[in-house]
């Protein structure tokens, strides 16, 4: 019951890249030919390579806009590697990161070191321009590749789950087709979002002072992330305003046989009416949609007091592998390679 990882396993016996392909950042001209080969090499069964898709992710991105490398034989792109930007907050202090995200090969390239040698030029570069940090959920494949280039696995930040069904849920892990994910009765992301009511919710639930590394909330970061992206469908709830209020986004998914719904971004205000609210919106989740499981992640504060009350528990070594490579230290911040450092949700780990 994980956030999906999927991220191409570099190739068995990887050559050197032959010295006649060219390696440059990418350009906006290159757009056309990034998605035809991030079609060729990783099909469109999980996202729709559209160029929409793409801005939204690469140039829209609050956090600023992605760089990506690509490697081009006579001109023809063969291969690409792009980082996306984050950050992530401990207390005052705010860290540049970036997420090791999109590759790809063309197939008839493979086997020459193309996603080993775009990745490590890329870390150098984006070190070079006081990136704090390199981070990632690699999926089983592809995680050996990434810790012989240098990176540290944290290890799994806990999941809490409230099971549904049980009786389903148990059956779940005996096998299943992938299904669609079950209709869920709330209303879409977007329109939660444009609430004047959220907003001024948004503007005073920073994450309080915790020293675990989290996303800094804004409105502009939610609606971009729940609100803007195309071909996923994110609902929300909300109840009270400002600092009494508390905002639940949600998503539904079916892995195999198991329905589930996931708590993408719970954002509670800093005061126990805050609190009595995300009570009230983590019960009535499951109610919202034919699922299973309902899942979240916490790690301290406010929304750790409100998930035991709402039926939630802890469910230790469920989440997905985060792995890092520290580039820069920044003053303030915690060890990014310790699991105790983090704070993250499921929206910031996420695939997409």
């Amino acid at each position: 019951m994980t956030p999906e990882t999927r991220s191409r396993a570099p190739e068995r016996g990887e050559r050197r890249a032959s010295g006649d392909l060219h390696v440059r950042r990418a350009t906006p001209q290159d757009e056309p030919a990034l998605l035809e080969l991030l079609r060729a090499s990783m099909g469109e069964e999980a996202v729709a390579w559209s160029s929409a898709y793409w801005r939204w992710k690469h140039d829209a991105n609050p956090f600023g806009p992605s760089p990506v490398l690509v490697a081009e034989d006579a001109g023809r792109l063969v291969g690409l590697r792009a980082f996306m930007r984050w950050a992530w907050r401990s207390g005052g202090a705010v860290a540049p990161a970036l997420r090791a995200v999109d590759t790809a090969t063309h197939p008839d390239y493979r086997g020459r070191g193309l996603f080993t040698r775009l990745t490590l030029q890329l870390r150098t570069e984006v070190e070079a321009e006081g990136a704090a940090f390199v981070f990632n959920t690699p999926n089983a494949q592809s995680r050996p590749g990434y810790l012989k280039m240098g990176w540290t696995l944290v290890g799994r930040p806990t999941l809490w789950m409230r099971v549904v069904r049980p009786a389903r849920f148990a059956r779940a892990f005996r096998g299943g087709e992938e299904g669609e994910a079950p209709p869920v009765e709330a209303p879409p992301a977007a329109e939660v979002l444009r609430r004047a009511g959220v907003g001024a919710l948004v503007a005073v639930a920073t994450g309080g002072t915790t020293a675990r590394l989290h996303t800094p909330l804004s409105l502009e970061y939610l609606r971009w992330r729940y609100a803007d992206v195309p071909g996923f469908a994110y609902h929300a709830l909300s109840r009270g305003e400002g600092a009494g209020g508390a905002l639940v986004v949600l998503r539904a998914r079916r892995r195999g046989a198991l329905r589930e719904l996931r708590l993408c971004d719970v954002v509670v205000g800093p005061t126990p009416e805050a609190v009595r609210n995300a009570r009230l919106l983590l019960r009535e989740a499951p109610r919202l949609a034919d699922v299973d499981v309902v899942l979240a992640m916490a790690g301290e504060g406010l929304l750790r007091r409100a998930l035991p009350a709402a039926g939630f528990v802890p469910a230790p070594r469920t989440g997905p592998i985060l792995t890092v490579y520290p580039l820069s230290a920044a003053a303030g911040l915690p060890d990014p390679r310790r699991l105790a450092s983090w704070q993250p949700s499921i929206g910031a780990l996420e695939l997409f």
